[in-house]
């Protein structure tokens, strides 16, 4: 498996975390995803994956967006992998793409259903080398993005990166902002509540504060805000459907690229997971 990730330049990256490039010739492989609060393009320039939903394997689109997840998603590959991915800031896909976000959450829809410029400009990335094109493709688009509300940028920025360890309402405060209207932009904006966006953000963050630290678990949930480490796991099983244990002692290749900050979670670094 080859992963490569790929920084956007400084007018692009106004939009986007990062780029991605995922080749691998074993097919079938089965990989396990978890939310970190970010929208997602993919690119499928090989065999699409197919998605687990209540034990039924479904087929995704060859190109699609995928909104928030809010749970653990399950993807095996149908043949060799060569994809290219996009990865939004928060806040960032349903402005530049023009679509309600929320109405995505939990979803993947082809760029065909999105817009006609998206189709256009995904059809002229042929393979995953061109992956440097697609900063001409998020400034293109850029031209038509509405206009960004700096407030709740700001906001989400906060939400993000945690320093603090402030609550939802001490940001929303904080932004001037009632908890009212924050929740409503903040869902327009990020297509989940800020609650639940928050969540994700503290469970992201305990794997970044066990790399390369000797401490367990409940220390680490304490220092990322937890009440205790059954908070944790509570998480766990909501997130990512297994507990710390199991998880970690099922899935090492995952585990790994939990605790390594300069991988991205969710579509961009699956390894894997049931089948090896």
């Amino acid at each position: 498996m080859r992963y490569q990730e790929i920084q956007p330049n400084a007018a692009a990256a106004r939009f986007v975390r990062a780029y991605w490039i995922l080749e691998d010739d074993d097919p079938f492989r089965v990989h396990r995803i978890v939310p970190d609060g970010r929208a997602q393009l993919i690119l499928n320039l090989g065999r699409p994956y197919e998605a687990c939903a209540d034990g039924v394997w479904t087929r995704q689109p060859q190109c699609f967006l995928i909104g928030q997840i809010t749970g653990p998603l399950m993807l095996r590959s149908s043949g060799a992998v060569r994809m290219i991915g996009v990865t939004f800031h928060p806040h960032t896909a349903g402005r530049l793409l023009n679509v309600p976000i929320g109405e995505l959450t939990d979803k993947a829809v082809s760029v065909d259903d999105i817009s006609r410029d998206l189709h256009r400009l995904v059809q002229e990335i042929e393979t995953p080398d061109q992956a440097g094109a697609l900063d001409g493709m998020v400034l293109s688009l850029a031209k038509r993005a509405g206009r960004e509300d700096g407030v709740l940028a700001g906001a989400v920025g906060e939400v993000e990166s945690g320093g603090t360890l402030l609550s939802v309402e001490e940001i929303a405060r904080q932004a001037g902002l009632s908890a009212r209207q924050f929740e409503r932009r903040f869902r327009q904006a990020v297509g989940i509540p800020p609650k639940l966006f928050s969540r994700m953000q503290r469970f992201q963050r305990v794997f970044a504060a066990l790399e390369g630290a000797r401490t367990g678990w409940a220390d680490a949930a304490i220092r990322c805000g937890y009440y205790d480490q059954a908070h944790l796991i509570r998480d766990f099983r909501e997130f990512a459907g297994k507990p710390p244990a199991v998880l970690l002692s099922e899935e090492s290749d995952l585990a790994r690229d939990f605790v390594q900050r300069t991988k991205v979670s969710h579509f961009s670094n699956p390894r894997a997971g049931a089948s090896r």
